[in-house]
């Protein structure tokens, strides 16, 4: 009988399972003296389960894996080069040698280019196995690596594979909590959370949430209110490792901030979404607390061998940021931590944030008291607080916010100018400003012309409807005003004070 000789793929698939397989024997799963060192990490169960389907489709049994090439090789010059360099790689060095990590991980490009996100994965997984044999079992110079492998195993619907190499990186991570690079390892986790809240909301019933508990098992208001929590509590993690490097004027830090308002203005969005249908003096999700005790097992954490609300947790990491970020006195530093740790709805929560981005930009401002640019960022600051606790209705507190704005407005060489530009501007504000202003649309043939009342409050009154192009419905204009109706707008300033203003404007819709 003559055995076929395998192709490049074929013959690279035997070669990661026999590596893989002796690895994990290797590693102990039992071998003597080796067990309390983790040689194959904990994706190396779920790789060879997941591998053995795939390897076995393409692999002949009977062919010496170091059989020499044939014309069946691909003729893609890549593949050819890459062998070459894994062969020499491993006669001048052995089966360790640290020049293997690049072909490795260059063949894993190749794989994915070919849609085979299982063997790119364990290709990662080999390259990965070299970084801890020569590096160390910790080095963060693994966790690119581990974030390649993380994407094709989204790309296979694996959320358990997901799942552990999240946990890895995260553990990765902690263990390097001074290190620049993992602000990217905290703020990715983060930002998957909210990707799969976003396609809960979707509707699109993300496996990751519903098969253990089934279809009618799952509480939206619990899923929205711990995804995003843990989110929060990831983005904070990532905040905290600028702060112990003293990045105060990072855009990044504050871009990480605000991503933990944005994430608690989704509460919000979803209670005005939801207003018609609560009932007369129910909780809102915005009471509800900040998420936790519930049994949807993403929002929760395991610390010394107990389970901890993702509340407990965000409640610990406010505290954190604010041990690393405050500089005042030990009677200011008290103050704070005792309103933290009193934090009970995502408004106080977003609101540590932006007090904090005081504190970021004051502290920049004082480093370079002429910088022009930081005294805006300053300026910004207070304004931004002040936006959030009128979009909260928190309307005495706000106001003296704004006046304190204004005031420090004044104080500037250009003040009008820049008073018209916050205060004043042709365009009302719609709160918050972080989210596309809605009256901004892009000029068309088809318009509304509305005028309306704004008071000090920022709400609007007295809403009229003052003429339409001719082929706009009344349904449009009865959309126009509702927007108007639910919007929360940053008051403007008259005559040096906050007061009611009359607007007048045209509305574009859509061609």
């Amino acid at each position: 009988m003559i055995c076929a000789v395998p192709t490049l793929p074929q013959r690279v698939r035997l070669k990661l399972t026999r590596a893989m397989c002796y690895r994990a024997a290797d590693a102990g799963f039992g071998a003597k003296g080796h067990s309390e060192i983790p040689m194959v990490s904990r994706v190396a169960g779920h790789m060879l389960a997941m591998l053995g389907g795939a390897i076995a489709l393409g692999a002949v049994p009977c062919t010496g894996f170091t059989q020499s090439p044939t014309g069946r090789l691909p003729a893609d010059d890549d593949s050819k080069r890459i062998t070459d360099e894994i062969s020499a790689a491993q006669a001048a060095g052995g089966p360790r040698s640290p020049d293997l990590i690049d072909p490795l991980t260059e063949l894993a490009g190749l794989f994915a280019l070919e849609g085979e996100h299982a063997l790119a994965t364990a290709a990662l997984e080999e390259a990965r196995h070299l970084v801890r044999a020569n590096y160390g079992l910790y080095t963060l110079e693994q966790a690119d690596l581990m974030d390649q492998a993380l994407e094709h195993q989204r790309a296979l619907g694996n959320s358990a594979m997901v799942r552990a190499l999240e946990e890895e990186l995260f553990d990765l991570a902690e263990r390097h909590p001074d290190d620049l690079r993992t602000v990217a390892i905290h703020r990715d986790i983060g930002e998957r959370r909210m990707d799969l809240l976003r396609r809960f909301l979707a509707h699109e019933y993300p496996p990751e949430i519903y098969p253990d508990f089934g279809l009618f098992s799952v509480s939206p208001d619990a899923v929205v209110m711990e995804l995003l929590s843990e989110a929060q509590i990831h983005y904070a993690d990532a905040v905290a490792v600028l702060l112990r490097n003293g990045l105060y004027s990072s855009d990044q830090l504050r871009n990480l901030e605000m991503e933990i308002v944005r994430a608690a203005d989704l509460v919000r969005q979803r209670n005005r979404l939801d207003t018609r249908s609560i009932a007369p003096g129910a909780r809102r999700m915005d009471h509800a607390g900040l998420g936790g005790g519930n049994k949807y097992a993403v929002g929760r954490r395991i610390r010394g061998g107990e389970y901890v609300s993702v509340a407990e947790e965000l409640l610990t990491r406010t505290n954190t940021l604010w041990d690393l970020a405050a500089s005042e006195s030990s009677e200011e530093a008290k103050e704070r931590r005792y309103r933290a740790d009193r934090i009970d709805n995502q408004y106080e929560l977003a609101r540590e944030s932006y007090r904090r981005l005081i504190d970021y930009a004051e502290e920049v401002s004082e480093s370079a008291p002429a910088d022009g640019a930081a005294r805006r960022s300053l300026l910004e600051a207070y304004l931004q607080l002040a936006d959030w606790d009128l979009v909260h209705s928190a309307n005495g507190v706000a106001l003296d916010e704004y006046a304190q704005v204004h005031e420090m407005l004044e104080a500037t060489g250009v003040a009008e100018p820049l008073i018209a530009e916050i205060f004043a501007p042709p365009i009302p504000i719609v709160l918050p400003t972080f989210l596309a202003n809605p009256l901004e649309t892009p000029t068309s043939a088809r318009y509304i012309d509305v005028g309306f009342e704004l008071t000090k409050y920022g709400e609007s009154r007295r809403i009229e409807i003052l003429g339409a192009a001719t082929n706009v419905s009344d349904a449009e204009k009865d959309a126009l005003e509702s927007l108007l109706m639910s919007s929360r707008f940053r008051p403007r300033v008259t005559d040096g004070e906050l007061a009611t203003s009359s607007i007048r404007l045209r509305y574009y819709l859509t061609e």
